[in-house]
């Protein structure tokens, strides 16, 4: 299906990475040296000059408040995928002291293996099972599914906290470390941020070799992130993924995350 490398996006970069270690040591020449330093040391380079507050697309604060102790406020996080097809996929969760619960959307083109279904939830000691409604209308089948978390459960919390980070937010795209700038302070949400563009658009294609390793002829990589003063996680962010497949045809997923009190 077309959409699978969009939905499985991380083991594609696996796969990726994988493939990185094999050809590393096949390449001496000269310029991909130059390349290899060049993305190794921006990291380091651009930390000296802006100090603990490099933005690496790494972390988000839907981890660090939900992972560090309880807080007084509650706190809502918004997270959505939307891709150029029609699909899509958004969290809406509540942090509120030790609770976090959690609506996940998805939408999809509808194959004959999507029905319509409902099933509730199942708790039943150390096995759990949010429930789950599926509706097929108009060629996408949308799952809608509500998942509720308890610090006291270790490994629950931890699921939690791990499907949201790694499920809702781009973080796969910095895989690749695309280029960002610091551009300046800005309150968000009543939180003091420092905020940063990405742009790969001037990047060459050498450059870019890593990420094409997605089977990909280009891509582009673009958009705005305000990470927190106080923590360094990405607060809010607004990114486009622009991928031309090596059949020339172009997709776009649109990635759109932030955090807000109640």
């Amino acid at each position: 299906m077309k959409r699978t490398r969009k939905k499985y996006a991380s083991s594609g970069i696996l796969v990726a990475i994988g493939c990185l270690m094999l050809v590393a040591p096949a390449c001496t020449s000269r310029s991909s040296k130059a390349n290899a330093e060049d993305r190794t040391e921006r990291p380091a380079a651009a930390m000296a000059n802006h100090g603990e507050h490099y933005f690496d697309g790494g972390t988000y604060c839907v981890q660090t408040f939900t992972q560090g102790p309880a807080l007084a406020q509650p706190l809502h996080f918004s997270n959505r995928e939307d891709q150029s097809d029609g699909s899509s996929k958004s969290f809406e969760s509540d942090l509120s002291g030790d609770k976090l619960d959690v609506v996940m959307h998805q939408r999809h083109k509808a194959t004959e293996d999507d029905k319509p279904s409902s099933t509730l939830a199942v708790d039943n000691g150390p096995i759990h099972v949010p429930a789950r409604t599926t509706t097929v209308a108009d060629g996408y089948a949308e799952l809608v599914q509500t998942s509720h978390y308890l610090r006291s459960d270790d490994h629950e919390w931890s699921m939690g906290t791990s499907v949201l980070a790694q499920g809702g937010t781009p973080w796969s795209l910095f895989i690749f470390k695309p280029p960002v700038t610091q551009v300046g302070s800005e309150n968000v949400n009543g939180y003091e941020t420092i905020k940063y563009t990405i742009d790969t658009t001037h990047e060459s294609a050498l450059q870019k070799s890593a990420g094409m390793l997605r089977q990909l002829k280009d891509y582009n990589i673009t958009g705005t992130a305000w990470v927190l003063k106080d923590g360094s996680c990405v607060l809010q962010y607004d990114i486009n993924d622009e991928q031309v497949g090596s059949d020339g045809k172009t997709e776009t997923t649109h990635y759109q995350g932030t955090v807000t009190t109640k």
